[in-house]
């Protein structure tokens, strides 16, 4: 991870906290632990954090440009490029002694061909649309699926902290 990213995460993480403090709007941390059966290496999950204004919807992007060719002519081929990755949209706010959370995800890889290694990836692609009502501070699943292409299975763990 290159200093300019690390600062451009840091400051997108520090921005709310900077805008509610100013504004007297309260602040949470929403934590997301996606864990995938499929992926022997991370079985403790995939953990992505922001800090949120309630109220306000924060977006988290992680991921890759992918290059896919759109047409070819000789000497000259055209690309378009296509995000894959984890994008996490998310609103927060208090209600009572609960947090209410509405979470937008799309969650894609590349899966490319073996059979033709020179022809333009599938993009795999889940998405989900999450509207509930979590205690502050504990890790609850929100999320529970099978995927049907590949038979494995994913748990979408959220937890909210006020700060």
């Amino acid at each position: 991870m290159t200093i300019r990213t690390r600062t451009i995460l840091l400051a997108a993480l520090l921005a709310p906290l900077a805008a509610a403090q100013a504004g007297g709007t309260a602040t949470y941390k929403a934590e997301f632990n996606i864990r995938d059966s499929g992926d022997a290496g991370a079985k403790t999950g995939r953990k992505y954090s922001m800090l949120l204004v309630g109220q306000r919807k924060g977006q988290f992007k992680v991921g890759n440009r992918i290059p896919m060719a759109t047409s070819s002519q000789p000497g000259s081929t055209q690309y378009t490029y296509v995000d894959v990755g984890v994008n996490i949209d998310c609103i927060v706010e208090e209600r009572d002694a609960k947090i209410a959370m509405h979470t937008d995800m799309d969650m894609s890889t590349a899966v490319m061909s073996e059979k033709a290694p020179n022809a333009n990836p599938t993009i795999s692609q889940i998405r989900l649309n999450i509207d509930t009502t979590l205690a502050p501070g504990k890790p609850t699943v929100v999320a529970s699926f099978d995927d049907p292409v590949t038979s494995r299975k994913f748990d979408v763990e959220a937890t909210v902290t006020r700060m």
